[in-house]
């Protein structure tokens, strides 16, 4: 089964990025892939996207992170980013320039758009005056002192980023509000609740679930990558500790260096205070090899449930000092991520699923889990909350 899913976007920014990519210098081979990109999209709009596309850009992608070449990897993964809804078009045009002013221009319309505030000011003058028909000039221009006019300005050294004119932070927050709470868009595919039916919360809950969806969409993007680093999956996890959580875990992370001796990959802590460990591995590793006619775990799979263990004894045996620190390891449980169905050349996922079933059921206090389940799961979190 594919991973979280969206509509490919496939357009002029788009292509005059991957040509601007070009442009920067590539190796042979890496110009090759991103050219393949460049004929599938096309030459006129519009461009053709889909799976193709994206499976191109990442295998791009793959290509540059193999040759060393980091800054033509940013720039690949920024083009994957866009396609797939995760980076947005003003920030990829203000990023590399796209088109000409790409920062000037965005600031512009953002001053554009924030100055119809100023209709708010003149109403709350009328209504000062209303309320005060003997006022002064001196007072009113007092009154106003407090509404200065609204002024957006690049922020140097953060592209994208802009600073409001100071004093403006109630106006700012004010702003956000109407953003979140009070601005219908006509658009139905935003699908947000009109204001005048949703609460504050209820917002907050669609905005939550949307990013929730991005940042898994990352995720998948980095399992599914084969040279991901055990580094790569522990930063991309970290940023979805919402994966582990639910009725079970809390979203908080404990020191890595909870024991001396040790450094343990992510450590979670439940909501009642005791441990559960997670032991990252690699997806791009096998994961099942026959034995006597059956599928069993690889020798990768048991080392790496033995270091779970073994973590596991150092904390029992260091419970009273860890006690001390109100950190409780009486319970402590351990999860191996391990491994994805996709990097397997023989056994299928179903098979993958059953094999490790069955020797989940011979563990205590370690489950091993794929990277393939855990994304399920926290999909089937993301359906559920919908």
């Amino acid at each position: 089964m594919p991973g979280p899913r969206s509509r490919v976007r496939s357009d002029f920014a788009l292509r005059l990025l991957l040509k601007k990519i070009i442009d920067y210098g590539l190796s042979d081979h890496i110009r090759n892939l991103v050219e393949d990109a460049q004929r599938h999209m096309g030459y006129r709009s519009p461009y053709r996207g889909g799976r193709t596309l994206t499976d191109l850009l990442r295998q791009a992608h793959t290509a540059a992170r193999a040759e060393g070449d980091q800054d033509a990897a940013e720039r690949l993964e920024d083009a994957l980013s866009y396609a797939t809804n995760v980076m947005l078009a003003p920030d990829l045009e203000i990023k590399y320039q796209l088109l000409g002013g790409a920062r000037g221009r965005h600031a512009n319309d953002l001053t554009t758009f924030l100055s119809h505030a100023t209709t708010f000011v003149a109403d709350k003058a009328r209504a000062f005056l209303d309320d005060h028909p003997l006022a002064t000039r001196d007072e009113l221009m007092a009154y106003l002192d407090e509404m200065q006019r609204l002024v957006v300005k690049d922020l140097a050294g953060a592209a994208g980023v802009f600073q409001l004119s100071p004093g403006m932070n109630e106006y700012a927050v004010w702003m956000t509000e109407v953003l979140l709470d009070r601005l219908h868009a006509s658009d139905s595919s935003l699908s947000f609740t009109p204001a005048a039916e949703a609460s504050a919360e209820e917002v907050a809950d669609v905005v939550l679930l949307r990013a929730r969806r991005r940042a898994l969409q990352e995720l998948y993007a980095v399992v599914l990558n084969r040279h991901s680093s055990e580094r790569d999956l522990q930063r991309a996890l970290e940023k979805n500790l919402w994966i582990f959580g639910g009725t079970q875990l809390a979203n908080r992370l404990g020191p890595r260096r909870i024991s001396h001796g040790i450094e343990l990959d992510l450590t979670l802590l439940r909501p009642d205070g005791t441990v559960h460990v997670i032991e990252l591995k690699r997806a791009a590793v096998p994961l099942l090899t026959h034995q006597r006619g059956r599928w069993v775990p690889t020798n990768e799979v048991h080392r790496a449930v033995a270091q779970a263990m073994n973590y596991l004894v150092v904390l029992d045996e260091d419970r009273p000092r860890l006690a001390e620190q109100g950190i409780d390891v009486r319970r402590a449980s351990a999860e191996v991520i391990i491994g994805h169905p996709q990097f397997e050349e023989e056994a299928s996922e179903n098979e993958v699923d059953a094999a490790l079933r069955v020797y989940n059921s011979h563990l205590s206090r370690v489950e091993v889990v794929t990277y393939k389940q855990v994304v399920n799961r926290a999909e089937q979190v993301l359906r559920l909350a919908d």
